[in-house]
């Protein structure tokens, strides 16, 4: 779902969404924890628990009865409670939740569409997340309308990392459409659709390309795990049933 952010309460209403998306899929399968399958939605949604966390806490802290406006800030560990050092806790807290969400959602859909690759022998023409995306739908018979959903989150997660602008490949735009939330992204310039509803908003529709992947005859009918080597070795730590 995509709500435009008049609060921190939109936020959280945005994530939980996506939470839920994930939830609802891991269910369905019923793959086993460390298959790729299952592990990429577990840590997408377990990232998404942690932002759900901090929006829910910056609402609190926003809206919150005098008690809570005392203890949030002894909570946070700031030793000096004024509007300049309440504001900086506020967006840092804001800023780098929403930066981990789409870098860790991010490479997990990455991850698990390699590992898909990886498992039934899909061959790209490169290494680019890009590409292999690209021949793993046209091995499974799915529509190229899907490649430009899961780049979406990719060129959020890239224009971040070059703070807030985009830098296209050769100079290159590119636009997206996400069930009518638009997405634009013009070389050199800053980007505007990179609000928490549209980072949730891009990673939901691309779990449900994931979606469509794992329905796919190809993958119904594969007989072994798609073992996850990242859960298996480091992990972001969570379990099919863990919710809180």
């Amino acid at each position: 779902m995509f709500k435009e952010s008049n609060s921190q309460k939109d936020d959280a209403e945005c994530i939980l969404h996506l939470i839920e998306t994930c939830t609802g899929l891991i269910k369905k399968y019923g793959y086993p924890d460390n298959d790729t399958r299952t592990a990429s939605l577990v840590n997408i949604r377990l990232a998404s628990y942690s932002s759900l966390g901090i929006a829910n806490l910056l609402d609190s802290w926003s809206k919150g009865d005098n008690t809570v406006q005392q203890i949030i800030p002894q909570l946070l560990g700031l030793t000096q409670v004024d509007t300049k050092s309440v504001r900086l806790m506020g967006d840092s807290l804001h800023k780098t939740s929403k930066l981990s969400l789409i870098l860790l959602g991010q490479f997990q859909i990455e991850n698990c569409i390699v590992n898909i690759c990886n498992a039934l022998g899909v061959k790209s023409k490169s290494m680019g997340f890009c590409n292999k995306a690209s021949a793993l739908l046209t091995h499974l018979v799915l529509g190229p309308s899907r490649l430009d959903i899961l780049y979406t989150g990719a060129q959020i997660r890239n224009s971040l990392h070059s703070n807030g602008i985009h830098h296209g490949y050769k100079g290159a735009d590119f636009h997206s459409n996400l069930k009518g939330v638009q997405y634009d992204f013009i070389d050199g310039h800053k980007v505007s659709c990179a609000t928490f509803p549209h980072i949730a908003h891009a990673l939901e529709c691309s779990v449900e390309v994931l979606d469509e992947i794992f329905s796919a005859p190809q993958l119904r009918s594969y007989p072994s795990l798609i073992l996850d080597t990242y859960a298996m070795i480091i992990g972001l730590g969570g379990d099919a049933e863990d919710e809180p």
